[in-house]
């Protein structure tokens, strides 16, 4: 990678000095992993193609040089990370980089992914100092700031500069926002783009009699879903249970069906809470989402109550439906032959339907649910070295590197990991998929990104589950999970809750915000 990035260095120069034509350049460029888009944006750059080129490389270097200075100061040699299991793959290639140049051990403590949050709570109690860098999803940053057991990175952020916010290689507004900060300050660093997008068997839509039998059968022609009519009707239409190939792999399972849940009441234009932190989803809306669900589930996998992540990719990569609601993650699982056997090069993805509001205006709302970044413990014998990894590890260049690793949990966050992608990424994602990415993430509304956001994601999976499995109805089962929120945004304190919550509806796509009133809010 060093000497890679050496040879562009001089490349650079090279065509600076005028000792090498712009077609010359950009071959070079392309030689050495260099996207295209990249090459041809340095090379036009009015300040020069090394300064350009430093530019976008900028976060990484910064990073590299403060975690030099931390590494020779450092007493402890070396750097514990809490991270989720099965997330590892991302960072291992780099363990003898660290090892080999600052002399840095990286030691990796894995827990379970439900667990990791309890695990900063209970850091927060104990102080130990045993974990350095932990990464939680983006819904631990407010009780673990409030807890004191993270840093604020914001004078961090500010001084080494890892470009959050460009617009050419940030990280995609508005998760920017929603994964990172904490009441307008940075509290850690996303690595992982986690979103939910949509993901139908191209084979069967290229089908030509298949084709014919849906138009004759719903006067449209066969596509992948626009809207959640016509995801009901593909899944209704392809199902068919007596060859064990279902309509829809669609999670009904504990912990996971909320999320299906959030992500067809925000189609509807409405979130979680009005501006006064009142809950909204025990609404009309609300009750709708759920009625569309139970539709749903005469067409989903018989396994769709017990799926865990792993096993819903298998089941699609096997062959065993023809749509998939997935992470980023479930594309490569659907691509690669060992996991994929049925899917390699038959997957067609799109980003999440619209829902029809009563305007007649249909409104596309994606979801960025889960997420994982890197946060700094507090306790912490080397703070400044774990920033220092960090923001090196999430850098445009090193994340663009990292995030096509297997046996890891990291996926596209940043705006030329979509839209400037390396061969790499290209290879493990395709450009397609990439660009649907990005187009599904612009219109992301957060999750339970608040003091207590994990007792608001329990106390809502809980409700909707009952609901799924007929123990509840639908406005009981939405009215029993208000009074859970009431209780909790009481016991918390409204005011607190309801500022932070202001922060993340201020940062909504506008669409979203038009449609849910949110325009309207007053400022945290």
């Amino acid at each position: 990678m060093d000497e890679t990035k050496r040879k562009i260095g001089k490349a650079c120069r090279k065509f600076d000095e005028g000792n090498m034509t712009r077609r010359s350049f950009l071959t070079k460029l392309a030689a050495l992993g260099v996207t295209a888009a990249v090459a041809n944006a340095v090379s036009l750059s009015p300040f020069g193609a090394a300064t350009a080129w430093a530019s976008i490389s900028g976060p990484e270097e910064r990073a590299w040089a403060l975690a030099k200075e931390a590494a020779a100061k450092a007493s402890k040699k070396t750097l514990t990370l809490l991270i989720p299991t099965g997330s590892i793959g991302n960072m291992t290639p780099y363990v003898d980089k660290w090892k080999n140049e600052l002399g840095i051990q990286l030691e990796f403590i894995e827990e379970p992914d439900e667990v990791v949050h309890t695990k900063g709570m209970q850091e927060a109690v104990a102080k130990t100092g045993r974990y350095d860098v932990m990464m939680p999803t983006a819904m631990s940053y407010p009780d673990w700031i409030d807890s004191g057991v993270i840093y604020d990175l914001t004078d961090w952020t500010d001084k080494y500069q890892p470009d959050l916010f460009n617009k050419q290689w940030g990280v995609v507004f508005p998760a920017s926002h929603h994964a990172q900060l904490y009441n307008g300050r940075v509290a850690g660093l996303l690595n992982d783009g986690d979103q939910i997008t949509l993901l139908c068997r191209s084979d069967y839509l290229d089908n030509p009699d298949k084709k014919k039998a849906f138009a004759d059968k719903y006067g449209y022609e066969l596509a992948v879903p626009h809207t959640w009519k016509e995801y009901y009707n593909l899944a209704q239409f392809m199902h068919d249970p007596a060859k064990g190939f279902y309509g829809s792999l669609e999670y009904r399972s504990p912990y996971y069906v909320k999320w299906m849940f959030m992500q067809r009441l925000v189609s509807k234009g409405k979130l979680y809470f009005d501006a006064d932190m009142n809950p909204t989803f025990n609404s009309e809306e609300g009750v709708a989402a759920l009625e569309d669900m139970l539709a749903m589930n005469a067409y989903l996998h018989p396994d769709a109550f017990s799926f865990t992540w792993s096993s819903n990719y298998n089941a699609f990569g096997r062959g065993e439906g023809f749509m998939n609601i997935v992470w980023p993650s479930g594309f490569k699982y659907s691509m690669a032959p060992s996991t994929g056997p049925a899917t390699t090069g038959k997957i067609a993805a799109t980003v999440m339907p619209a829902d029809t509001l009563k305007d007649g205006s249909k409104l596309y709302a994606g979801l960025f649910c889960w997420g994982y970044g890197y946060a700094v413990s507090r306790y912490s014998a080397n703070p400044e070295l774990a920033y220092a990894y960090s923001q090196w590890m999430t850098s445009p260049t090193i994340s663009a590197d990292a995030i096509p690793y297997l046996g890891g949990y990291s996926d596209p966050y940043r705006v030329n990991h979509m839209l400037e992608p390396t061969e790499r990424l290209v290879q493990t994602y395709t450009k397609p998929y990439l660009k649907t990415l990005y187009d599904n993430m612009v219109n992301t509304v957060p999750d339970f990104c608040l003091p207590g956001g994990f007792e608001y994601q329990d106390a809502l999976d809980k409700q909707v589950h009952a609901c799924m499995t007929g123990e509840k109805k639908p406005k009981e089962a939405l009215e029993a999970a208000a009074h859970s929120f009431e209780r909790i945004t009481k016991r918390i304190g409204k005011d607190k809750v309801r500022k932070s919550w202001l922060a993340l509806a201020k940062n909504l796509a506008e669409p979203i915000k038009k449609a849910s009133g949110a325009d309207k809010w007053p400022d945290a």
